[in-house]
C-alpha cells in the first residue's frame, strides 16, 4: 500500500514540478518552456525514508507521517535556506540541495529532522548519496547551480561537511538522477538518459544511453522506474541483463 501510495505521490509531483519549471523559464527567459524546463535544477523535490515523507519547496523542508498510508499526516515545516533544489535520503540522513549549498539533516528523531551541517562550496543540483563515504551531483550549464559546467561530479563525503571532488564526467545537459543497487541513473535532457555501473564507485561506467524521449528526473521503487519526460511521466521496468522496458506513458 505504502509503495502505491509512494508512486503515485511520485507521478503527481514530478509532473507539477516540471509544471512549475516551465512557468518559471518562461517569466526568467521569455523563451519557451520546451526549451529552458527547470531553470531552477534538477526537480527532485521529496523522499520518502523511516515511513515518512519529505518534501520541499524554495525555502521549507515538510514532514508527513505515512504510518498510515491511505491518511497521511502533517508533522511540521522548518526553514531551511533559499532556492532549495532537490532533496535525497540516505539511511538516517537527509541531504538538501541548493543553488548554492548542500545541507544536511539527521532521522535520528524522523519526525524532527536536524540540521547537522552544510556544505556551502558544492553547488549541488541533485545529491544522491552511494553509500556511505561518496555522493553523486549533477550540475548543468545555463541553470543558476551549474553556472558554466554540465557534469556528473563523484564527491567523498566520508568527512560530510568537508566533501572532497574525486571524479568530474561531462554530460551534455544533466539533470536528475537516481540508484538502484551497482547502477546509476543519469537524465540526459534531450540527449536521453545514461546508465553507468558503479561497481567502482569513484569511476562511474557507462553501459548503455535510453533514448526516445527527453528525461529530467527519475524515481526507481523495486524494480520500476519513473521518469519524468517531456510531455509527462513515463514508467519503465528494470529486468535482467540492464534491459529497461518501457511500460506506459502518463501525458
Amino acid at each position: 500500500m505504502k509503495k502505491l501510495f509512494f508512486l503515485i505521490i511520485a507521478g503527481t509531483l514530478l509532473i507539477t514540478s516540471c509544471d512549475k519549471a516551465d512557468n518559471s523559464a518562461s517569466k526568467t527567459t521569455g523563451t519557451t518552456a520546451t526549451g529552458t524546463t527547470g531553470q531552477g535544477g534538477s526537480l527532485a523535490r521529496f523522499t520518502t525514508a523511516m515511513d515518512y515523507l519529505y518534501v520541499v519547496d524554495d525555502q521549507k523542508l515538510y514532514t508527513y507521517s505515512l504510518t498510515n498510508a491511505a491518511n497521511p499526516q502533517f508533522k511540521g515545516a522548518i526553514d531551511v535556506g533559499f532556492s532549495i533544489e532537490t532533496i535525497y535520503s540516505y539511511q538516517d540522513k537527509l541531504f538538501i540541495g541548493s543553488s548554492s549549498a548542500m545541507y544536511v539533516y539527521s532521522l535520528a528523531d524522523a519526525a524532527h529532522p536536524a540540521k547537522l551541517g552544510q556544505a556551502s562550496h558544492v553547488r549541488a543540483c541533485d545529491p544522491v548519496v552511494a553509500n556511505d563515504s561518496l555522493a553523486y551531483v549533477t550540475v548543468r550549464s545555463g541553470s543558476r547551480c551549474g553556472g558554466t559546467t554540465s557534469a556528473l561530479m563523484v564527491y567523498d563525503v566520508k568527512y560530510i561537511m568537508q566533501p572532497l571532488l574525486r571524479n568530474t564526467i561531462p554530460m551534455s545537459s544533466p539533470w536528475g538522477l537516481g540508484m538502484k543497487d551497482n547502477r546509476l541513473y543519469v537524465c540526459n535532457g534531450s540527449a536521453g538518459m545514461n546508465v553507468y555501473d558503479i561497481s567502482n564507485p569513484v569511476f562511474p561506467k557507462l553501459l548503455k544511453q535510453l533514448s526516445g524521449n527527453t528525461f529530467y528526473d527519475v524515481i526507481i521503487v523495486d524494480n520500476l522506474m519513473v521518469a519524468m519526460i517531456e510531455g509527462g511521466t513515463a514508467l519503465y521496468e528494470l529486468k535482467a541483463n540492464d534491459e529497461i522496458s518501457l511500460a506506459a506513458k502518463i501525458n
